[in-house]
C-alpha cells in the first residue's frame, strides 16, 4: 500500500528581511540570519551580542531578545523554520541534538566568504522550491533543499566546534565525552548516575560542567538525545509502540507514552500519525 505523503505546513518556513519581526516570531522557531552588510546588536538574558558583514546568527533557544540595533546599511537574509518541523522531519537528528551543545553558548558564527555563499545559495534555493508547487515532488525536494541547507550549517558549526573541543579546557572535554556516551547508551540507559560513572565523575560535577558549557545540566540532554532516537524509529521503522517502548526499556507502553508527550507535547501514537499523513501544504 502506497504511504500517504508528508506535507510541509506553509508556517514552517518563514522568510523575512525584517530582523525585529525575526526576534518578536523566533520563539516558535530556529532562526538563521546571514549578514549581507551593516551590523546588528541585541542582548540575550543579559549578554550583548554584536554582528556584522559576513556574519551568521543561529538563535535556537527562545529566550527574550532585548535592546536590538541594527545600523543604517543594515542587509540580511532571514530564515525561520519551526521547531515542531525540525523536530519531525531534521536529518540525523542525534548529530543535530550533539550540535545543539555548541549552539546555545555560540549563537554567532563568523563565515569565510565561501561559506556565506553557499548558506545564501541554499536560502535561494529553498525559496526556489517553495514557488515550484505545481511539481509533482514539491514536498520532497523542498525538504530536500533544506536537508541541504541544514547539513551545511552543521558542517560549519562541526569546524568551529572541533576548534572549541580543543580550546575549551577539561569542563568542554567532560561534557565532549558525555555527549559521545549518550550516543552509544541512551537507548538503554537514562540515568546521570551511569553516565557519571562511565566519566569517573561525580554526577552533580557532571551536570555543572554541562550547565556550565550547554546551559542545560545532564538529564535534560539525556532527555534530548533520547527524544530525537525515539523520534527517529518513529519515523523510519514499521515497529509497534510496545515493541518501540520495550526496545528503550520502558517499564510499560504507559510509560513511553508519557515520556514523549512530556517532551514534545503529543503521545508517540499521534507523532507517528502526523509524520505519514501531514496536514497542509506549504
Amino acid at each position: 500500500m502506497e504511504t500517504a505523503k508528508t506535507e510541509i505546513h506553509a508556517q514552517d518556513i518563514l522568510f523575512t528581511d525584517d530582523v525585529h519581526q525575526a526576534f518578536h516570531l523566533y520563539a516558535d522557531y530556529y532562526l538563521h540570519l546571514f549578514i549581507r552588510q551593516g551590523e546588528v546588536e541585541f542582548s540575550i538574558a543579559e549578554r550583548r551580542h554584536r554582528a556584522g558583514r559576513g556574519c551568521g546568527v543561529i538563535l535556537i533557544e527562545g529566550k527574550p531578545i532585548s535592546d536590538v540595533k541594527t545600523s543604517h546599511d543594515f542587509q540580511a537574509d532571514i530564515l525561520l523554520i519551526s521547531r515542531s518541523y525540525l523536530w519531525m522531519y531534521m536529518p540525523r537528528i542525534t548529530f543535530h541534538i550533539k550540535g545543539l551543545t555548541f549552539y546555545y553558548d555560540h549563537p554567532l558564527m563568523q563565515m569565510n566568504d565561501e561559506q556565506m555563499e553557499q548558506c545564501l545559495l541554499d536560502l535561494d534555493d529553498i525559496r526556489r522550491r517553495i514557488k515550484q508547487k505545481s511539481h509533482i515532488y514539491h514536498t520532497e525536494t523542498l525538504r530536500r533543499a533544506i536537508d541541504n541547507f541544514s547539513y551545511d550549517i552543521f558542517d560549519i558549526y562541526t569546524r568551529c566546534n572541533n576548534e572549541r573541543e580543543t580550546k575549551g579546557g577539561q569542563e568542554a572535554l567532560v561534557t565532549q565525552e558525555f555527549i559521545n556516551l549518550l550516543k552509544t547508551h541512551v537507548q538503554h540507559m537514562r540515568t546521570v548516575a551511569f553516565y557519571a560513572d562511565k566519566l569517573f565523575v561525580t554526577p552533580k560535577y557532571l551536570s555543572r560542567v554541562c550547565m556550565q558549557s550547554t546551559g542545560h545540566n545532564a538529564s535534560y540532554w539525556i532527555a534530548q538525545f533520547a527524544v530525537a532516537q525515539m523520534l527517529e524509529v518513529l519515523n523510519n521503522s514499521q515497529q509497534t509502540l510496545t515493541e518501540i517502548s520495550q526496545a528503550f526499556h520502558f517499564q510499560s507502553l504507559s510509560h513511553f507514552t508519557r515520556f514523549i508527550k512530556k517532551h514534545t507535547g503529543i503521545p508517540p501514537s499521534s507523532y507517528r500519525k502526523k509524520s505519514q499523513m501531514g496536514t497542509g501544504t506549504i
